[in-house]
């Protein structure tokens, strides 16, 4: 094939912008059904998401007094492509990119392209001369800075069990007991991180001032909110991909291939998008005060775990 017309199907179609924003609906469908499933109140109905999705496609944008329409805008470019771009760049199956070059994705880079729209997301937050998104993006950056602390150890306890920053160099068979329990508690600590790299901030507006928290994208509308849901769903997709093929595919002494391979991939996502929407009901019951900052919590086990799974991989690379 073209490379330059493997590398436009990769962009554009497969794993690229197009089949990113179904799958990216489709699981946040099925987040949402589990959120439901287990008695979350504030879950919204598939129907619903959807019908945000078209009125944002479909409604004027209109740019708050005092924020930058550029600075909009090219946040919410970026809300898009920074998940579209970590999904290209996984050696998915059928991805055109790994028989055209040999793709076999990059840890580090993987990990930074996830961060990129939560980012996106505070700038958002801190741009907009509002209290309530201020104080919205605040919390989110508590978040952020501990998932990423958590992510960076985790993702560096893989990269020092496979001796490569390369995903598909990953090997299909732990050497020793005490690694395949640091890659357990590797992805348990990524685990811990998918909540924040893939939260949804769905909320339009403060409905009860004891028990809704505004987010940074309240005064969003338009095409700027429509690409930030997008992304937000996308986001999900990549995340979950990356967990799939960072933590699950290596745990396989024979690498599954063909058939097998993209039916994990399926069943793999599905299951991540139902266990987030389990979390995302779990916590909504949980009260989280001002004595309770988020970054508390993300500075407690997941980074403990995360820790523990460096501290044992290192002792067991090392033959201690």
């Amino acid at each position: 094939m073209n490379g330059v017309l493997s590398f436009a199907l990769a962009v554009l179609i497969y794993p690229g912008l197009l089949v990113a924003a179904v799958a990216g609906v489709a699981l946040l469908i099925v987040r949402n059904v589990a959120r439901t499933a287990l008695g979350d109140a504030k879950a919204p109905s598939p129907a619903a998401a959807l019908t945000e999705l078209r009125e944002s496609w479909q409604g004027e944008t209109n740019v708050p007094d005092g924020v930058s329409e550029l600075g909009l805008t090219l946040s919410s470019a970026v809300a898009i492509l920074a998940p579209a771009l970590a999904l290209v760049l996984l050696p998915v199956p059928g991805n055109p990119l790994v028989t055209l070059i040999g793709l076999k994705g990059d840890l580090a880079v993987e990990g930074a392209l996830l961060l990129v729209l939560p980012l996106a997301r505070l700038f958002v937050g801190w741009l907009t001369p509002t209290a309530l998104t201020r104080v919205a993006a605040d919390r989110g950056a508590r978040l952020v800075v501990g998932a990423a602390l958590s992510l960076t150890l985790s993702l560096t306890a893989v990269a020092q069990q496979f001796n490569t920053l390369v995903i598909a160099n990953a090997p299909t068979q732990a050497p020793s007991a005490i690694l395949n329990i640091a890659r357990v508690l590797a992805a348990a600590a990524f685990v811990c991180v998918l909540p924040v790299l893939a939260r949804i901030t769905a909320l339009r507006e403060p409905q009860d001032a004891e028990d809704a928290t505004p987010d940074e994208l309240l005064e969003l509308t338009g095409r700027d909110l429509f690409c930030f849901r997008l992304g937000e769903a996308m986001q999900l997709v990549a995340a979950a991909g990356l967990f799939i093929a960072v933590f699950v595919v290596p745990f396989f002494t024979t690498a599954p291939t063909g058939a097998a391979l993209a039916i994990l991939w399926v069943v793999g996502l599905l299951l991540i998008a139902a266990g987030i929407g389990a979390w995302d009901a779990v916590r909504g019951r949980m009260r989280v005060g001002d004595e309770h900052p988020p970054l508390t919590w993300w500075l407690g086990w997941p980074l403990l775990i995360a820790l523990a799974a460096l501290v044992l991989t290192a002792w067991a690379t090392r033959g201690v």
